[in-house]
């Protein structure tokens, strides 16, 4: 395991329960130590995930290492499924079970057969080399190829008359600021522009119950690279056809309408887009004025290279702002005090963050639009 000076980077651990934990009504048990558990806990408190799954640790002696005896795992999932406290059941290895060399898979096949009721799965990316990123793909994926099966959810495609067309939500996770204002956001321009109603959301709030109409979806959206893998997966399985695009700045969303456009085969409605892009343009407008007037203000840092710094680097630039550090920085908090800006603007979380909101401001779509160009007016205008 690398040393690192200050924060180190996620590890696959972080990345599945980023992941698994917005499915309110599971259980996730984590084969290992006390700590481990309880501060996973805590940190998921400070989401803004009002409720997330019951995050659970069996905690391990000296003879459970020594010896490799897992009846604490036994009994930590038999008392879940007496006590009815979650509809599926999640298993975790930490680090000590990962090095010693237990086969939780085996175990998680054992306790299937006895508890066939509810399903078990086991995750794989809790030792050292997995990276978050590995961690949530597998998540995501696992969850596709076999929670539904566990569930007794049959192949089909058959869609109730009348009902709305439905979408599912693939990639989002609590790693990045405003995870469950985006989806909303996206919700909103895909019921507006299309009429079509969200199915799952995975990576933020969802429940057991969403997976048992996994196949009556029509799309799935991709936010980020994580979830293709399980969007690819719906394809094969369902037939579900993907569109991989996180729609950031006014451009950005117009170009994610009209390609759902194609691939949905019709228009979107004209009255909603046009009254989006009308209260879009009043805010970035007014940005673009000042670009021109504070050249010396208009200079932007993102850190990083993903979705979310591609997409407000590229709005950045629509709006007239420079890639250069010295004025506003956007990154995690542990980042800001090394890098600090004139205006600085947490768009990651860590361990330094405590926001409480679940309604915060989007940065995707027409409305993070209209977010981010206030923002960064205000720092102009000073």
């Amino acid at each position: 395991m690398p040393l690192y000076k200050q924060t180190p980077n996620p590890s696959g651990r972080m990345g599945l329960l980023w992941a698994l934990a917005p499915i309110h009504d599971a259980a996730i048990i984590e084969y290992g130590s006390m700590g481990h558990m309880l501060y996973a806990n805590k940190w998921m408190s400070y989401t803004g995930l009002v409720n997330y799954a019951k995050m659970i640790t069996t905690h391990l002696s000296e003879k459970d290492i020594a010896l490799g005896i897992t009846q604490r795992l036994e009994a930590c999932v038999d008392k879940v499924v007496k006590e009815n406290k979650a509809r599926a059941i999640f298993l975790l290895p930490s680090s000590v079970p990962e090095m010693i060399g237990t086969d939780l898979e085996a175990i998680a096949d054992e306790l299937q057969s006895s508890y066939p009721k509810i399903p078990i799965l086991n995750f794989r990316s809790g030792n050292f080399k997995s990276e978050m990123k590995q961690g949530m793909e597998e998540a995501y994926d696992r969850l596709v190829k076999e929670l539904p099966n566990r569930l007794g959810v049959i192949d089909s495609t058959h869609v109730e008359r009348g009902r709305k067309a439905r979408f599912h939500l693939l990639g989002s996770g609590c790693d990045w600021s405003c995870f469950q204002s985006d989806c909303a956001e996206i919700i909103r321009i895909m019921e507006g522009a299309f009429d079509m109603k969200k199915a799952c959301v995975f990576g933020a709030a969802s429940s057991v119950k969403d997976f048992y109409d996994i196949a009556g979806a029509e799309l799935t959206l991709v936010m980020r690279e994580d979830g293709l893998k399980a969007a690819k997966e719906l394809k094969k399985r369902y037939g579900i056809p993907y569109f991989y695009q996180a729609p950031y700045g006014l451009d950005g969303t117009l170009s994610f309408v009209h390609a759902l456009e194609e691939i949905l085969g019709k228009k979107a409605d004209e009255s909603f887009i046009k009254r989006e892009y009308k209260e879009t343009t009043y805010t970035t407008d007014h940005c673009k004025k000042w670009t021109t007037y504070r050249k010396d203000k208009a200079k932007i840092w993102v850190s990083k290279e993903d979705e979310l710094a591609k997409g407000l680097k590229d709005f950045a630039i629509e709006l007239g702002f420079n890639l250069e550090k010295g004025e506003i920085h956007m990154s995690d908090l542990h980042d800001l005090r090394e890098n600090f800006g004139k205006c600085n603007i947490e768009i990651r979380r860590s361990t330094l963050s405590n926001d409480i909101n679940p309604y915060e401001l989007p940065f995707m779509g027409f409305r993070g639009a209209m977010n981010l160009s206030a923002l960064w007016y205000q720092h102009l205008v000073k």
